[in-house]
């Protein structure tokens, strides 16, 4: 019995727990994708669970829908989202080569009969500056994988480039990237040029010889915010029923209050000294107040207090202080 987009949510609970239905907008892109192809843009606000979109992107591939890229590369100029987006995909991996659900035999099959390893269907990789360099990701132009990394990787592949890669190895990762692959951008409203670069790969490819069928190459911008000439019949927008969501629309909702605190000596000095000084006492202030409120009207008082700063040095010294 082949797989359909009607599986989808069986699928989604069997690798993250029966209690644990996919969103309302992650049904309905799963079936768009399965029966019409991917949309050119995701806007959806953050905290929606875009991650997921990893999932469908399996998924679909081993519904055989068409096109059906055996390459999935989950992008995002942020090094910390890149390593998240790696757990959610190894996991995933781990899931498909040790099935333990009829749905999940389904979908490990469906991957191994398109190039899978019998014992790994699905492969997971982080290709990122800062850690030891991956290149078992190009050893197979068949193998299902999912490759988490930065614009400045990818990008840099896809132009016949790519951090220490050798020359006699460029045209192979150009290759890899270029053809048969899925480019998901997350935030891509902060990656212009590398959104422009991609969708100049999409137009250039179109110029080869029509009588020879084009291997698939998609690409996905995932912001909140899509550009103003992609139609609106291919941008995938939230719903009622996302809004209207117990988890998801309380997500929507959340209240995201900013204050502007002006730290007056850390402006007129040349040392960071004054400015970790200032952080800290804010941080203080915040430990300890209420914030928010459940459904019985009970508040809860704050337990943690994230910090973060542009300098490696300041961070040190405010964990220090």
């Amino acid at each position: 019995m082949s797989l359909t987009s009607a599986d989808f949510p069986d699928f989604f609970g069997a690798v993250y727990g029966h209690d644990k239905a996919p969103f309302p907008w992650q049904t309905r892109l799963a079936k768009r994708v399965c029966e019409r192809g991917w949309p050119k843009a995701i806007a959806l606000p953050t905290a929606a669970g875009k991650t997921a979109c990893i999932d469908i992107a399996v998924f679909s591939l081993a519904c055989r829908a068409r096109p059906c890229p055996r390459r999935v590369f989950f992008v995002v100029d942020r090094r910390i989202v890149v390593d998240q987006a790696f757990l959610h995909a190894r996991g995933l991996a781990k899931k498909l080569a040790n099935p333990d659900s009829a749905i999940l035999r389904q979908v490990a099959n469906a991957l191994v009969e398109l190039g899978g390893d019998e014992e790994h269907p699905l492969e997971a990789y982080a290709l990122r500056g800062g850690i030891y360099r991956e290149t078992a990701w190009a050893r197979s132009p068949i193998q299902p994988i999912v490759v988490t990394s930065t614009v400045d990787q990818v990008g840099s592949r896809l132009l016949f480039r790519g951090y220490g890669v050798t020359d006699s190895m460029k045209p192979v990762h150009a290759g890899l990237v270029g053809n048969d692959a899925l480019i998901l951008l997350d935030e891509a409203h902060c990656s212009k040029p590398f959104h422009q670069t991609v969708e100049a790969v999409q137009r250039f490819r179109t110029w080869a010889d029509e009588s020879v069928e084009p291997t698939p190459f998609q690409f996905v911008s995932i912001t909140a915010t899509p550009a103003a000439d992609v139609p609106e019949e291919e941008i995938e927008r939230d719903q009622d029923e996302d809004r209207q969501h117990p988890v998801l629309g309380a997500r929507f909702s959340a209240e995201k209050p900013a204050m502007l605190v002006v730290a007056e000596k850390a402006q007129k000095s040349k040392w960071r000294g004054e400015l970790v000084k200032e952080l800290a006492r804010q941080a203080r202030q915040l430990m300890g107040q209420s914030l928010g409120g459940s459904d019985d009207g009970a508040r809860h008082a704050v337990r943690a207090v994230g910090i973060v700063v542009n300098r490696v040095a300041t961070a040190r010294d405010l964990a220090a202080e």
